[in-house]
């Protein structure tokens, strides 16, 4: 009873002190059977590649900024059109941008790394794998990508609005920031049935959303 009263006034709470909007979820479902291209141009990402993110708590003020590197990537271009490709992400490179101080970014660093999130010892890497790309339009972009997103071993298919472009031998792809839900790749702290009260109500407390921003570049040069 204790337990579930706590998680109640945390329910209120948030009601009151919710921090604002945050990015468009990508569309999220079962992972999708990936084809195999045979008549297309390889496209290497050029090194220091990255990805930003940015992780926050759903009831206060309260969030932090970052980066993660690219280890490798390759994009298919057929009738300088992208149609497939795949990049890996270092997972071991999470980094934190918006602590200034040493040690405080280092214990985050290592805290993101360990088991209560991304549990990076035994899966060093994530990996996106392009499954189609749509000319739909937004506001923000001129294409949809959608692709298998796996995480910890965990993959699912997930589309969001990108600008993709082609021309003089690169590309550039970038999407606007969106977000994922950590929760459907199992990343989550103290997600056991033995979490203490306060363990439970961190992982309540901190967003289920990760906000996602692209920009890469390739080349076949």
């Amino acid at each position: 009873m204790k337990k579930i009263a706590i998680l109640a006034a945390a329910a209120i709470i948030a009601v009151s002190c919710s921090n604002g909007t945050k990015a468009d979820e990508a569309v999220t479902g079962e992972a999708q059977e990936v084809e195999v291209i045979t008549e297309a141009t390889d496209y290497e990402l050029v090194e220091g590649s990255y990805l930003k993110w940015r992780g926050f708590k759903s009831f206060v003020d309260w969030d932090h900024l970052g980066t993660i590197g690219v280890q490798s990537g390759t994009f298919a271009v057929s009738e300088g059109q992208l149609v497939g490709g795949s990049i890996t992400i270092d997972m071991n490179s999470i980094a934190v941008v918006s602590i200034k101080d040493e040690g405080k970014r280092g214990y985050l660093e290592g805290h993101l790394k360990s088991q209560d999130f991304f549990l990076v010892d035994t899966f060093p890497t994530a990996v996106f794998e392009i499954i189609k790309v749509r000319e739909e339009a937004t506001d923000e972009a001129s294409s949809v990508v959608v692709g298998n997103l796996t995480i910890r071993g965990i993959t699912n298919s997930i589309e969001f609005p990108a600008n993709v472009t082609v021309e003089a031998g690169t590309i550039q792809f970038t999407a606007p920031t969106f977000s994922i839900d950590r929760t459907k790749w199992n990343v989550k702290y103290h997600d056991s049935e033995d979490a203490t009260i306060a363990e439970t109500l961190k992982e309540d407390l901190i967003d289920h959303s990760i906000e996602l921003t692209i920009n890469v570049s390739a080349t076949n040069a």
